[in-house]
């Protein structure tokens, strides 16, 4: 601000300002964009937060392309956004950076490389190679008489000159080379990778040396890769031409879709998702795209010659990249179907949402995920109304009845798009509800998961407006949780703890009474189940855990004094779940101290309050603290000891001054007063 000549002359300077003016933090993001604005001839008066930034040097990209892979996400985060407004200020640029965005991925790109197919080895020895032919010479015939040649043909053999002592005739030299044939070969000999080696096709023989891919690649393109995201961003109004929309789509199909890193292709998926859904609008990209999209679900190759001025050489093109790109694509067919004209385009729209469904049983959560997003804005287009009943009763019986684990989760977020795209009123409409809460009393344990499952994306995707059904699932939720099998008792969990994220104040004060209805049920089954349910309540928003924590634990200390073991060692790991979120580093050192004293009173608590005593406070005191301090605090005033009353007290003296928030406090006073006059 002091110096805006010196930001002018280092480009490097002016590009680190340009950078922090995206950063996620509001006060460094302020004050990078104040400097910004005075930098570039703006009075010191000016408001920051409504005047337009003006554009950086066109050089913008060479520094920042590094950053995308900073270990800091918020500078990756930064860079990206920077790179992306950017372009959006030099409309020119555009093109060219984008072309470097892709090579610096290629550059990252683990290659494959064909070695030369091995030469076939046999069990059978190796005929020696045929010896060179000596050449014939030829004879000058001069008409003059030849002269006789006499041979001396030895009428003793070599057998009968052992026996008579005769000299051995001499060996010719053909003689000679036919034994040193016969000496050289060697005996065969059986080798096993040989013998298995005789039967491998040609493609087998042929192997592939993949390059190691690293941390640091990995980190590259990714970073590239949320460049390319932000981009959609509509604050940075960045347009793309169809030539340039063709080599970003080009290169995510061949690269990004079959890379071999799972988390590099969802976030590959998730940009062309974006991409396709910002920029495919016009008729002239719906006329590219589709047929483009359809070519690569139908064969899974991409098309090279869209990928214009970058390289095709590292394009993957096995099999098993093949079915890669047929589950990513699918979720960009679901944005193209977003442009498609509901009376002409019809019958294409129900054909794309068809093979969103069908890519719903991929084993993979993102890919379910992904699908269930472009699934759920589809809801409202072409013939699909009319649809909703039969997607949902073949979704509830693929999701109850499923065969597979991924076919029932898969269908899970089915159901959840559905009704999100549809509306909430079709929950009530089809039965859905009910039909999940029969399945979560009375099934197979696969149809209880599955059912479970559907509850927990229902909750998850819908957020507040599931809540009134959360009361009628309750009792079948409790009893999921004294399942017998452990994956619907992990499901259960699961679900739960989604669903006590989710619920705001008016949701926890609907479930708290049911939950503690069901603390005192004399079985020991539903007495766990509500335990484990009050541990799952540590998953509220802050303001929620401070309103039904006062209530929650002093339940779950009832519980020590249980006769079932079960019933005790679920209220344990009920306490331990609430000391997990624990924000107070104080506390939480001391909380396995704390839990001793929650679980055995008699001999724990004074060396429990001793630990409180001598621990020095340097943070506040937030409600799940309070929730664990209150119930030892209570225990030593009432203990009959002197010491362990005066620490008692002397503690809830201090507690006043060093808590977070004094409405935390608040639903503790009728629990110490009485103890303290």
């Amino acid at each position: 601000e002091l110096h805006p000549k010196m930001v002018k002359n280092n480009p490097l300077v002016e590009n680190r300002i340009w950078l922090n003016c995206f950063d996620k933090n509001d006060r460094i993001k302020h004050a990078a964009r104040k400097a910004w604005l005075l930098t570039n001839g703006n009075d010191a008066s000016v408001d920051v937060d409504e005047t337009p930034l003006q554009p950086p040097s066109k050089m913008y990209a060479v520094p920042l392309l590094p950053l995308l892979s900073h270990d800091d996400t918020s500078i990756s985060s930064a860079a990206a956004a920077a790179i992306a407004h950017a372009m959006g200020m030099h409309p020119d640029s555009t093109e060219k950076n984008i072309i470097k965005l892709c090579n610096t991925y290629i550059s990252s790109f683990p290659a494959i490389v064909e070695e030369e197919k091995p030469k076939q080895s046999s069990v059978f020895p190796e005929a020696p190679a045929p010896a060179p032919k000596k050449p014939v010479k030829k004879v000058i015939d001069t008409g003059l008489k030849k002269k006789p040649t006499s041979k001396k043909i030895s009428s003793v053999s070599s057998s009968m000159a052992k026996i008579t002592g005769a000299p051995a005739p001499k060996k010719v030299a053909a003689t000679k080379k036919l034994l040193a044939k016969t000496a050289s070969v060697k005996e065969r000999t059986l080798d096993q990778e040989a013998l298995m080696g005789q039967f491998k096709t040609p493609s087998a023989a042929k192997k592939e040396n993949v390059e190691a891919d690293s941390d640091s690649k990995i980190a590259t393109r990714m970073g590239v890769l949320l460049a390319i995201s932000s981009l959609t961003d509509s604050s940075a109004k960045v347009k793309l031409d169809l030539p340039v929309l063709k080599i970003v789509i080009g290169f995510l199909m061949a690269f990004g879709l079959g890379d071999g890193n799972e988390a590099v292709r969802s976030a590959s998926r998730n940009a062309s998702r974006d991409i396709v859904a910002k920029f495919g609008s016009s008729e002239e990209a719906i006329s590219f795209l589709l047929p483009q999209l359809e070519s690569v679900l139908k064969t899974g190759q991409a098309d090279e010659s869209s990928l214009g001025p970058i390289s095709s050489e590292k394009v993957p093109r096995s099999v098993a990249t093949t079915d890669l790109r047929k589950e990513g694509v699918v979720v960009s067919l679901g944005s193209i179907a977003l442009y498609l004209k509901d009376d002409t385009d019809a019958d294409k729209i129900d054909g794309i949402i068809d093979m969103l469904l069908n890519a719903l049983t991929t084993p993979s959560e993102e890919v379910q995920s992904s699908v269930a997003l472009a699934l759920s804005k589809l809801m409202k287009k072409g013939r699909t109304q009319q649809r909703i009943e039969a997607l949902l009763n073949n979704l509830m019986t693929e999701c109850i009845h499923g065969k597979t684990l991924a076919s029932r989760r898969g269908a899970a977020y089915g159901i959840s798009a559905v009704v999100k795209g549809s509306g909430i009123a079709s929950l009530k409409k089809y039965d859905v509800v009910k039909r999940l809460e029969e399945s979560c009393t009375s099934g197979s344990p696969s149809s209880k998961e599955g059912a479970l499952f559907a509850i927990e994306l229902l909750s998850s995707r819908l957020g507040i407006l599931f809540e009134p059904y959360v009361i009628v699932l309750l009792p079948a939720l409790l009893k999921a949780f004294s399942d017998s099998n452990d994956y619907v008792r992990a499901a259960a969990e699961t679900t739960v703890g989604l669903i006590m994220s989710n619920l705001s104040g008016h949701g926890v004060k609907l479930v708290m009474p049911a939950v503690l209805e069901a603390f005192n049920e004399p079985e020991w089954r539903t007495k766990q189940a509500s335990i484990h349910m009050l541990g799952s309540m540590s998953h509220c928003a802050p303001k929620q855990l401070a309103s039904c924590l006062p209530k929650v634990v002093p339940k779950l200390t009832e519980a020590f004094s249980d006769t079932h073991p079960k019933v005790k060692s679920s209220a344990e790991e009920a306490l331990e779940e609430i000391c997990k979120v624990i924000k107070n580093p104080e506390i939480s050192s001391i909380s396995s101290t704390l839990l001793s004293a929650l679980t055995d009173p008699a001999n724990a608590t004074l060396r429990a309050l001793e630990a409180l005593i001598s621990t020095e406070f340097l943070h506040a005191i937030d409600a799940p603290s309070l929730s664990i301090i209150i119930p030892v605090v209570h225990r030593g005033l009432r203990d009959r000891t002197a010491t362990t009353k005066r620490y008692a007290a002397l503690i809830s003296g201090n507690i006043c001054t060093m808590v977070n928030d004094p409405r935390d406090f608040v639903p503790y006073l009728p629990v110490l007063l009485p103890d303290l006059k």
